[in-house]
Protein backbone atom coordinates (compact mmCIF):
# COMPACT_ATOMS: atom_id res chain seq x y z
CA UNK A 1 0.00 0.00 0.00
CA UNK A 2 1.22 3.63 -0.41
CA UNK A 3 0.27 7.12 -0.26
CA UNK A 4 -1.71 8.26 -2.94
CA UNK A 5 -1.92 12.22 -4.31
CA UNK A 6 -5.06 13.59 -5.63
CA UNK A 7 -5.11 16.30 -8.29
CA UNK A 8 -8.05 18.11 -8.88
CA UNK A 9 -7.30 21.33 -10.76
CA UNK A 10 -4.86 23.39 -9.59
CA UNK A 11 -5.51 21.74 -6.11
CA UNK A 12 -3.58 18.42 -5.24
CA UNK A 13 -4.53 16.48 -1.97
CA UNK A 14 -4.07 13.37 -0.63
CA UNK A 15 -7.16 11.47 -0.52
CA UNK A 16 -6.83 7.72 0.13
CA UNK A 17 -10.46 5.61 -0.37
CA UNK A 18 -11.81 2.33 0.88
CA UNK A 19 -13.50 -0.15 -1.38
CA UNK A 20 -14.99 -2.88 0.43
CA UNK A 21 -17.91 -4.50 -1.53
CA UNK A 22 -21.01 -6.32 0.39
CA UNK A 23 -21.74 -8.98 1.09
CA UNK A 24 -19.40 -11.11 -1.29
CA UNK A 25 -15.80 -9.41 -2.54
CA UNK A 26 -14.07 -12.47 -4.40
CA UNK A 27 -15.38 -16.39 -3.90
CA UNK A 28 -14.02 -18.70 -5.31
CA UNK A 29 -15.53 -22.55 -4.56
CA UNK A 30 -12.73 -25.41 -4.85
CA UNK A 31 -13.22 -28.68 -5.47
CA UNK A 32 -10.89 -31.81 -5.11
CA UNK A 33 -10.45 -34.87 -7.24
CA UNK A 34 -12.48 -37.12 -4.93
CA UNK A 35 -15.93 -37.75 -3.57
CA UNK A 36 -15.33 -34.70 -0.92
CA UNK A 37 -16.34 -31.31 -1.82
CA UNK A 38 -14.46 -28.51 0.36
CA UNK A 39 -16.51 -25.54 1.89
CA UNK A 40 -17.05 -22.55 -0.03
CA UNK A 41 -15.24 -19.31 1.16
CA UNK A 42 -15.07 -15.68 0.39
CA UNK A 43 -12.53 -13.00 1.33
CA UNK A 44 -12.35 -9.26 1.53
CA UNK A 45 -9.86 -6.93 -0.47
CA UNK A 46 -9.23 -3.68 0.47
CA UNK A 47 -8.25 -1.77 -3.03
CA UNK A 48 -6.76 2.19 -2.81
CA UNK A 49 -8.21 5.09 -5.03
CA UNK A 50 -9.13 8.83 -5.38
CA UNK A 51 -12.40 10.69 -6.18
CA UNK A 52 -12.68 12.98 -9.09
CA UNK A 53 -15.61 15.28 -9.89
CA UNK A 54 -18.39 14.17 -12.12
CA UNK A 55 -21.91 13.97 -13.04
CA UNK A 56 -24.59 11.64 -12.61
CA UNK A 57 -27.93 12.01 -14.92
CA UNK A 58 -30.66 10.05 -13.31
CA UNK A 59 -33.95 11.95 -14.85
CA UNK A 60 -31.98 14.76 -13.23
CA UNK A 61 -28.64 15.73 -12.76
CA UNK A 62 -26.23 15.06 -9.56
CA UNK A 63 -22.98 16.21 -8.62
CA UNK A 64 -20.55 12.93 -8.31
CA UNK A 65 -17.67 12.37 -6.45
CA UNK A 66 -16.81 9.24 -8.37
CA UNK A 67 -14.43 7.12 -6.84
CA UNK A 68 -11.76 5.50 -8.84
CA UNK A 69 -9.76 2.38 -8.08
CA UNK A 70 -6.18 1.24 -8.73
CA UNK A 71 -7.79 -2.04 -10.20
CA UNK A 72 -9.70 -0.04 -12.73
CA UNK A 73 -13.09 0.03 -10.69
CA UNK A 74 -15.21 3.07 -10.60
CA UNK A 75 -18.51 3.86 -8.90
CA UNK A 76 -21.12 5.48 -10.88
CA UNK A 77 -23.70 4.90 -8.46
CA UNK A 78 -22.91 1.31 -8.66
CA UNK A 79 -19.49 -0.66 -9.57
CA UNK A 80 -18.49 -0.80 -13.34
CA UNK A 81 -15.13 -1.43 -14.51
CA UNK A 82 -13.09 0.87 -17.94
CA UNK A 83 -15.80 -0.93 -20.38
CA UNK A 84 -18.91 -0.47 -18.21
CA UNK A 85 -17.80 3.17 -18.31
CA UNK A 86 -17.71 3.15 -21.87
CA UNK A 87 -21.56 2.15 -21.41
CA UNK A 88 -22.18 4.69 -19.14
CA UNK A 89 -21.00 7.48 -21.08
CA UNK A 90 -22.82 6.19 -24.17
CA UNK A 91 -26.06 6.28 -22.39
CA UNK A 92 -25.66 9.57 -20.80
CA UNK A 93 -25.66 8.30 -16.99
CA UNK A 94 -22.31 9.35 -16.42
CA UNK A 95 -21.96 13.10 -17.62
CA UNK A 96 -19.41 15.69 -17.85
CA UNK A 97 -21.60 18.56 -17.96
CA UNK A 98 -25.21 20.17 -17.69
CA UNK A 99 -27.42 22.13 -20.52
CA UNK A 100 -27.93 25.74 -19.75
CA UNK A 101 -31.43 25.64 -17.93
CA UNK A 102 -31.00 22.16 -16.31
CA UNK A 103 -30.04 22.28 -12.06
CA UNK A 104 -27.69 20.48 -10.94
CA UNK A 105 -28.49 18.87 -7.76
CA UNK A 106 -25.22 18.61 -4.93
CA UNK A 107 -25.98 16.53 -2.09
CA UNK A 108 -26.94 18.33 1.29
CA UNK A 109 -25.75 21.81 -0.19
CA UNK A 110 -27.31 23.49 -2.47
CA UNK A 111 -29.04 23.19 -6.44
CA UNK A 112 -27.43 24.93 -9.40
CA UNK A 113 -29.29 26.15 -11.81
CA UNK A 114 -27.19 26.54 -14.91
CA UNK A 115 -27.17 29.88 -16.52
CA UNK A 116 -24.19 29.78 -18.39
CA UNK A 117 -21.07 27.61 -18.61
CA UNK A 118 -17.61 26.57 -20.02
CA UNK A 119 -16.96 22.72 -19.93
CA UNK A 120 -13.47 20.79 -20.47
CA UNK A 121 -14.34 17.61 -21.42
CA UNK A 122 -16.18 15.34 -24.32
CA UNK A 123 -17.54 12.04 -24.09
CA UNK A 124 -13.64 10.76 -25.42
CA UNK A 125 -11.35 12.85 -23.18
CA UNK A 126 -13.48 12.35 -20.00
CA UNK A 127 -13.29 8.82 -20.67
CA UNK A 128 -9.38 8.85 -21.43
CA UNK A 129 -9.35 11.50 -18.09
CA UNK A 130 -10.57 8.44 -15.99
CA UNK A 131 -8.24 6.03 -17.56
CA UNK A 132 -5.51 8.49 -17.01
CA UNK A 133 -6.80 8.77 -13.16
CA UNK A 134 -6.36 5.21 -13.18
CA UNK A 135 -2.75 5.18 -14.22
CA UNK A 136 -1.73 7.57 -11.82
CA UNK A 137 -2.66 4.87 -9.34
CA UNK A 138 -1.70 1.59 -11.24
CA UNK A 139 1.19 2.78 -13.64
CA UNK A 140 1.67 -0.73 -14.62
CA UNK A 141 -2.37 -1.08 -14.97
CA UNK A 142 -1.48 -4.29 -14.11
CA UNK A 143 -4.78 -6.45 -12.01
CA UNK A 144 -7.28 -4.43 -13.76
CA UNK A 145 -11.08 -5.42 -12.82
CA UNK A 146 -12.57 -6.35 -15.78
CA UNK A 147 -16.57 -8.21 -15.30
CA UNK A 148 -16.91 -11.67 -16.83
CA UNK A 149 -19.79 -12.33 -18.85
CA UNK A 150 -20.23 -15.49 -16.30
CA UNK A 151 -20.27 -12.98 -13.55
CA UNK A 152 -23.10 -11.04 -14.76
CA UNK A 153 -25.14 -13.78 -16.07
CA UNK A 154 -24.54 -15.33 -11.81
CA UNK A 155 -25.74 -12.11 -10.81
CA UNK A 156 -28.36 -11.03 -12.93
CA UNK A 157 -29.67 -14.67 -11.75
CA UNK A 158 -29.54 -13.76 -8.03
CA UNK A 159 -30.99 -10.04 -8.63
CA UNK A 160 -27.50 -8.53 -6.91
CA UNK A 161 -26.02 -4.72 -7.91
CA UNK A 162 -22.70 -4.22 -5.75
CA UNK A 163 -21.91 -0.61 -5.35
CA UNK A 164 -18.30 0.44 -5.13
CA UNK A 165 -18.95 3.54 -2.43
CA UNK A 166 -15.42 4.97 -0.98
CA UNK A 167 -14.77 5.29 2.12
CA UNK A 168 -12.78 8.05 2.95
CA UNK A 169 -9.76 7.82 5.45
CA UNK A 170 -6.33 9.11 6.09
CA UNK A 171 -3.46 7.39 7.26
CA UNK A 172 -2.93 7.22 10.57
CA UNK A 173 -0.08 8.71 12.65
CA UNK A 174 0.89 5.33 14.60
CA UNK A 175 3.45 2.98 13.41
CA UNK A 176 2.65 0.99 10.34
CA UNK A 177 -0.19 1.54 8.05
CA UNK A 178 -2.90 2.47 9.70
CA UNK A 179 -5.99 4.08 7.69
CA UNK A 180 -8.79 5.90 9.82
CA UNK A 181 -12.13 5.62 8.64
CA UNK A 182 -13.95 9.05 7.74
CA UNK A 183 -16.69 11.00 6.07
CA UNK A 184 -17.21 13.31 3.84
CA UNK A 185 -19.73 16.46 2.63
CA UNK A 186 -19.29 18.85 -0.44
CA UNK A 187 -18.36 22.34 0.45
CA UNK A 188 -17.87 25.63 -1.57
CA UNK A 189 -14.21 26.74 -1.06
CA UNK A 190 -12.84 30.25 -1.93
CA UNK A 191 -8.99 30.33 -2.87
CA UNK A 192 -7.06 32.63 -4.84
CA UNK A 193 -10.19 34.58 -5.95
CA UNK A 194 -12.08 31.43 -7.29
CA UNK A 195 -14.77 29.92 -5.71
CA UNK A 196 -14.49 25.90 -6.25
CA UNK A 197 -16.87 23.09 -5.34
CA UNK A 198 -14.94 20.13 -2.77
CA UNK A 199 -15.13 18.10 -0.27
CA UNK A 200 -14.67 18.58 2.95
CA UNK A 201 -13.54 15.22 4.97
CA UNK A 202 -14.04 14.34 8.93
CA UNK A 203 -11.66 11.42 11.03
CA UNK A 204 -11.78 9.19 13.59
CA UNK A 205 -9.35 11.78 15.44
CA UNK A 206 -11.84 14.57 15.15
CA UNK A 207 -10.03 16.08 12.27
CA UNK A 208 -10.92 17.83 9.32
CA UNK A 209 -9.74 18.40 5.77
CA UNK A 210 -10.13 20.37 2.69
CA UNK A 211 -9.85 19.43 -0.89
CA UNK A 212 -7.71 22.16 -2.08
CA UNK A 213 -6.13 23.16 1.18
CA UNK A 214 -2.95 21.65 2.73
CA UNK A 215 -2.89 20.13 6.47
CA UNK A 216 -5.71 18.47 8.94
CA UNK A 217 -8.14 21.10 10.77
CA UNK A 218 -10.14 21.47 14.13
CA UNK A 219 -13.67 21.83 14.02
CA UNK A 220 -12.84 25.37 15.38
CA UNK A 221 -10.86 25.95 12.59
CA UNK A 222 -13.53 24.69 10.00
CA UNK A 223 -16.11 27.40 12.45
CA UNK A 224 -13.86 30.21 11.72
CA UNK A 225 -13.53 29.49 8.12
CA UNK A 226 -16.99 29.53 7.24
CA UNK A 227 -17.12 32.93 9.67
CA UNK A 228 -14.77 34.47 7.20
CA UNK A 229 -16.44 33.01 4.21
CA UNK A 230 -13.30 30.68 3.28
CA UNK A 231 -16.21 27.90 3.36
CA UNK A 232 -19.45 28.74 1.77
CA UNK A 233 -23.09 26.15 1.52
CA UNK A 234 -23.78 28.69 -2.01
CA UNK A 235 -22.19 30.80 -4.18
CA UNK A 236 -23.21 34.80 -4.16
CA UNK A 237 -25.33 36.31 -6.65
CA UNK A 238 -23.22 36.56 -10.15
CA UNK A 239 -20.28 34.71 -8.62
CA UNK A 240 -18.46 31.86 -10.97
CA UNK A 241 -18.31 28.70 -9.61
CA UNK A 242 -15.36 26.32 -10.63
CA UNK A 243 -16.96 22.46 -10.62
CA UNK A 244 -13.25 20.92 -10.37
CA UNK A 245 -11.71 19.94 -13.76
CA UNK A 246 -15.15 19.61 -15.76
CA UNK A 247 -15.59 23.45 -15.57
CA UNK A 248 -16.94 26.40 -15.08
CA UNK A 249 -20.49 28.08 -14.41
CA UNK A 250 -22.53 30.75 -13.84
CA UNK A 251 -25.61 29.64 -12.09
CA UNK A 252 -28.76 30.71 -9.79
CA UNK A 253 -28.98 29.14 -6.44
CA UNK A 254 -31.70 27.75 -4.97
CA UNK A 255 -32.35 24.85 -1.41
CA UNK A 256 -29.17 25.91 -0.52
CA UNK A 257 -28.64 24.55 3.17
CA UNK A 258 -27.74 27.36 5.83
CA UNK A 259 -23.97 27.71 7.55
CA UNK A 260 -25.88 26.89 10.63
CA UNK A 261 -27.04 23.73 9.11
CA UNK A 262 -24.30 22.66 7.37
CA UNK A 263 -21.91 23.15 10.84
CA UNK A 264 -24.69 20.95 12.81
CA UNK A 265 -24.21 18.50 10.05
CA UNK A 266 -19.98 18.78 9.78
CA UNK A 267 -20.30 18.05 13.83
CA UNK A 268 -22.73 14.87 13.73
CA UNK A 269 -20.63 13.49 11.10
CA UNK A 270 -17.42 14.15 12.97
CA UNK A 271 -19.11 12.42 16.10
CA UNK A 272 -19.99 9.33 14.11
CA UNK A 273 -16.95 8.69 12.87
CA UNK A 274 -15.21 8.98 16.33
CA UNK A 275 -17.73 6.22 17.74
CA UNK A 276 -19.81 8.96 19.60
CA UNK A 277 -23.61 9.88 20.32
CA UNK A 278 -24.85 12.54 17.89
CA UNK A 279 -27.64 14.42 17.38
CA UNK A 280 -29.65 11.48 15.59
CA UNK A 281 -29.16 9.44 18.18
CA UNK A 282 -30.49 11.78 20.67
CA UNK A 283 -33.26 12.46 18.85
CA UNK A 284 -34.23 8.68 18.19
CA UNK A 285 -33.79 8.29 21.81
CA UNK A 286 -36.11 11.15 23.20
CA UNK A 287 -38.58 9.84 20.81
CA UNK A 288 -38.57 6.46 21.94
CA UNK A 289 -38.59 7.83 25.52
CA UNK A 290 -41.66 10.00 24.96
CA UNK A 291 -43.45 7.03 23.51
CA UNK A 292 -42.88 5.36 26.84
CA UNK A 293 -43.95 8.23 29.15
CA UNK A 294 -45.73 10.57 26.75
CA UNK A 295 -45.62 13.65 29.29
CA UNK A 296 -45.03 17.38 28.82
CA UNK A 297 -40.97 16.88 30.24
CA UNK A 298 -40.84 14.16 27.71
CA UNK A 299 -42.12 16.19 24.98
CA UNK A 300 -40.06 19.06 25.62
CA UNK A 301 -36.90 17.18 25.86
CA UNK A 302 -37.88 15.67 22.15
CA UNK A 303 -38.33 19.08 20.81
CA UNK A 304 -34.64 19.72 22.13
CA UNK A 305 -33.52 16.98 20.43
CA UNK A 306 -35.54 17.06 17.08
CA UNK A 307 -34.61 20.46 17.01
CA UNK A 308 -30.87 19.98 17.29
CA UNK A 309 -30.99 17.85 14.01
CA UNK A 310 -29.94 19.64 11.12
CA UNK A 311 -33.34 20.84 9.13
CA UNK A 312 -32.22 19.02 6.13
CA UNK A 313 -31.25 15.97 7.93
CA UNK A 314 -34.13 15.63 10.03
CA UNK A 315 -35.93 13.77 7.18
CA UNK A 316 -33.73 10.37 8.12
CA UNK A 317 -34.99 10.27 12.06
CA UNK A 318 -37.68 8.08 10.41
CA UNK A 319 -38.22 5.27 7.54
CA UNK A 320 -38.30 5.92 3.77
CA UNK A 321 -42.16 6.72 4.26
CA UNK A 322 -42.74 7.69 7.32
CA UNK A 323 -39.46 9.77 7.66
CA UNK A 324 -40.27 12.57 10.57
CA UNK A 325 -43.89 12.84 10.58
CA UNK A 326 -44.59 11.20 14.05
CA UNK A 327 -41.92 13.75 15.24
CA UNK A 328 -43.86 16.38 13.59
CA UNK A 329 -47.34 15.01 14.37
CA UNK A 330 -45.88 14.97 18.53
CA UNK A 331 -44.34 17.89 19.08
CA UNK A 332 -46.25 20.46 16.35
CA UNK A 333 -49.88 19.36 16.10
CA UNK A 334 -52.49 17.71 18.08
CA UNK A 335 -53.57 14.77 16.68
CA UNK A 336 -53.05 11.37 17.54
CA UNK A 337 -51.27 7.99 16.52
CA UNK A 338 -52.96 6.28 14.70
CA UNK A 339 -51.97 2.47 15.36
Amino acid sequence: MRELPHKTGEFTHLIVLIFEESPIIEYKTFYRKSENIMGKVYRQQRIEGITIPAIIRNGSYFWHSMAVYEDGTVSIWEKVDLDGVTQKLANEKLAFSVPEGEELSIFELCHLKIIKAEWNFNEKSFYNHIVDTVKTLNPEMQNIYKTTPREQAKWREYRVVFSASPTPCKLGASFGYELLKGDNAHIFLRKDGKLVLTELYCYKDATFSIDGLDGFFSFEDIERMFNDKVLATKPKKGELVTLGDLGEVEAETSRAVSTKNKLAELKNKSLRVQGKPDAHEAAINAYHAYLVEPNEFYKERLREAYEAVPEHERMYLGDMDTRDSDFRRILYSNSKREV
